[in-house]
């Protein structure tokens, strides 16, 4: 029997993997809800939809689904062969660290919901899934918060406060006649234009010989069906399945991305040589599908429109253009390393520096160092694009553009996945009426993204939030955002004075850059107003130094200050082949000197791997580290008689502070980064 037909015969959703393992996190899942399997072939654990673990078999038949209760297992049919292939190498993985006989998870006993009764299942899931208590507590807290700010939450607010949580939600209540599945456990496709599955946010799961299994978080795509019809293709039966939007937007941009390495003309060593008013720029993916970068004979303006299409859904944040020997380069920045995406023979230079300045309603003039920006639209998605360009030797230019994504650059404070220590002193400087909040960090650290979730969080009708801003990178609906104008004499400093007569509860500062701006900041969070700003310091405490030397009265800042965060952007690793390490000796003392206690001593940590998901580098994404000092009443009488950092440290430890390397060292206990990639915050341990 096909594998289609096997699985309808037993209510299954049919699924071909990408790949033949099992997750890193179904592992973990597994070994908190399950027990050592009674027979030889049981159903394989093979990923995760929130806290459910999603398992395989070729033979429904099977019963053995190691003791996890079977309101959290949800099943899919696989083929013989990829069953076989998976099976090997979860044995291999176990029999070092075997599963317990006896898991008390398995003593639960299952829920009596109405279906669809998404409230009643969270709380039967706090209840009595096998949760740490601050996961819980985490989990409680922001579900009180999405609660008391738009009432009843429905499937999307869920998966907002935990990735797919409310789709698992749903399969709790309603039973295995819900399919779901996780998006990022499905293979690449050909037969759909990624445009038109973009526009309706839909995935197609499995193509069988009756079927197409199409991933939705709608449960009918009549307009995707119709759509598809219209161009006189034949009747298809799609099945949806129901999976987070989220996760299928990020799915259908991966599936997009035509990077698979460097393009362009082939770079020997032995043949190089020293030698707007805002545009809207339209590219269609189905046209880049149709470009062989290889082939020099496409147009400069096609060549240019391929590049700024690989880079965008490669999930890059910047390009550079740039002269390198003989040869015009592009390189990417993708999880903060610069990669090599495109090269072009030189003649080609000055033609694509002159179509991006076009774009940005730039001067063509080579000695001046200018700065621009363009509209770009990809099928539904729309990304601002800031360009600089930047004088060279032998009257060459650099072009460098960073990439602003409209749809998915602003972030809810649950996708920050902040700690429960950091939730709460979150939820306390944010619900406070003045102060003044500092986020610190190099350039691309995500300083913006926080400031913007942040006041995004405190976005009422109840509250008048204003920001001025140097640009303006996100457009947020409710919030008053002024751009400043030097030209006509409105700096940030000017502005906040002026912003201060419009009667605000919350302001937002760009950056914190004099003297001026700083005091003026500080006197606005002493007269009523929460104030958020950014700063350039090391860390938290040393951002204290900072207002000092920049003459700013200590009394001032004891007085104003609420919070200082921190942060900074390590490399995520790759979920698909990162692999478990022993922890050494050496590796427990570093964790118990830094005071970081592990659940379990004996668990491993990662190390980085490479696959083709991550383009052999071991890392996919990027993880924010975030240090929060919340100040009290102790720390504001050191600032003010000028404490020296060991005095704030010690003072800021003992009230549970974390350093950015402890805080980093969590991810790694979490394996969501590793030791090599906290090194450049060691600084900041003790």
């Amino acid at each position: 029997m096909s594998l289609e037909g096997n699985a309808v015969q037993f209510g299954l959703l049919p699924v071909t993997l990408p790949r033949e393992t099992c997750s890193v996190e179904a592992e973990n899942t597994l070994r908190r809800l399950g027990r050592f399997p009674h027979t030889d072939s049981p159903w394989l654990p093979v990923s995760t939809l929130g806290p459910c673990v999603i398992f395989a078999h070729h033979s429904p038949k099977s019963n053995d689904i190691w003791g996890v209760p079977s309101c959290y297992a949800i099943r899919v049919a696989i083929s013989q062969e990829q069953y076989e292939k998976i099976r090997k190498d979860l044995v291999m993985r176990l029999s070092t660290t075997p599963l317990p006989q006896h898991n008390a998870a398995e003593q639960t006993e299952l829920p009596n919901l109405q279906a669809g009764d998404l409230a009643s299942a969270f709380r039967w899931v706090i209840e009595n899934y096998p949760f740490s208590e601050d996961e819980a507590e985490r989990l409680s807290m922001l579900y009180t918060e999405n609660f008391d700010k738009n009432g009843p939450l429905d499937r999307e607010s869920y998966n907002g406060i935990m990735p797919s949580l409310g789709i698992a939600l749903q399969y709790i209540s309603q039973g295995p006649s819900f399919l779901c599945f996780n998006p990022d456990e499905t293979p690449k496709q050909s037969q759909f234009p990624s445009a038109l599955l973009e526009k309706h946010n839909v995935y197609p799961l499995y193509r069988g010989d009756h079927k197409v299994y199409l991933l939705s978080a709608e449960e009918s795509n009549f307009a995707f069906e119709d759509e598809w019809l219209s161009h006189g293709r034949d009747p298809v039966d799609f099945v949806p399945i129901m999976a987070d939007a989220r996760s299928i937007r990020n799915l259908i941009s991966r599936n997009s991305s035509t990077m698979e390495g460097s393009a362009g003309i082939e770079v020997k060593k032995s043949t190089l040589s020293l030698s707007d008013s805002e545009g809207l720029v339209q590219i269609e993916p189905e046209d880049m599908a149709e470009i062989n970068p290889q082939n020099l004979n496409h147009t400069p303006e096609e060549l240019i429109h391929w590049v700024l299409y690989s880079a965008i859904t490669g999930r890059a944040s910047d390009l550079h253009l740039e002269k390198y020997y003989n040869v015009a380069r592009f390189r990417a920045r993708i999880d903060g390393r610069l990669r090599n995406i495109y090269t072009a023979p030189e003649e080609m230079m000055q033609r694509f520096i002159a179509l991006i300045k076009n774009y940005s309603n730039m001067s063509q003039t080579r000695q001046e160092a200018l700065d621009g920006r363009f509209g770009l639209s990809i099928g539904q998605r729309r990304v601002d694009v800031r360009v600089a360009a930047i004088p060279c030797r032998n009257e060459m230019q650099k072009i460098i553009m960073r990439f602003l994504d409209k749809k998915d650059g602003i972030k809810e404070l649950s996708e920050l996945n902040f700690s429960q220590r950091q939730s709460m002193i979150v939820k306390r400087v944010m619900s406070r009426d003045q102060g003044l909040v500092l986020i610190t960090g190099p350039t691309g650290s995500g300083k913006t993204t926080s400031l913007y979730a942040l006041i995004n969080s405190v976005n009422d009708e109840g509250i008048n939030i204003h920001t001025i801003e140097d640009p303006i990178e996100y457009e947020i609906e409710g919030i008053n955002q002024t751009q400043i104008d030097p030209t006509h004499d409105l700096t940030f400093s000017n502005g906040l004075r002026s912003l201060l007569r419009s009667d605000p509860d919350v302001i937002l500062i760009g950056e914190c850059r004099d003297k001026e701006t700083a005091t003026s900041a500080i006197n606005a969070s002493l007269t009523g107003h929460l104030v958020l700003t950014t700063l350039h310091a090391n860390d938290s405490l040393r951002a204290i130094s900072r207002l000092l030397s920049m003459g700013v009265e200590p009394h001032l800042v004891g007085d104003s200050l609420a919070m200082s965060q921190a942060q900074r952007l390590v490399r995520r690793l790759c979920s698909y082949c990162k692999q478990p390490v022993a922890q050494t000796p050496q590796i427990t003392e570093l964790f118990k000197r830094q005071g970081v206690v592990r659940e379990n001593p004996d668990a491993p940590i990662y190390m980085s791997n490479g696959c083709n998901e991550c383009s052999g580098t071991g890392y996919n994404g990027r993880v924010a580290l975030m240090e929060m000092a919340e100040m009290n009443s102790e720390m504001s009488d050191l600032i003010e008689r000028k404490a020296t950092q060991t005095e704030l440290r010690q003072t800021a430890l003992k009230m549970g502070f974390q350093t950015l390397y402890q805080e980093g060292l969590i991810h790694v206990i979490a394996g969501n980064t590793t030791l090599d990639e906290i090194k450049k915050v060691s600084y900041t341990a003790f």
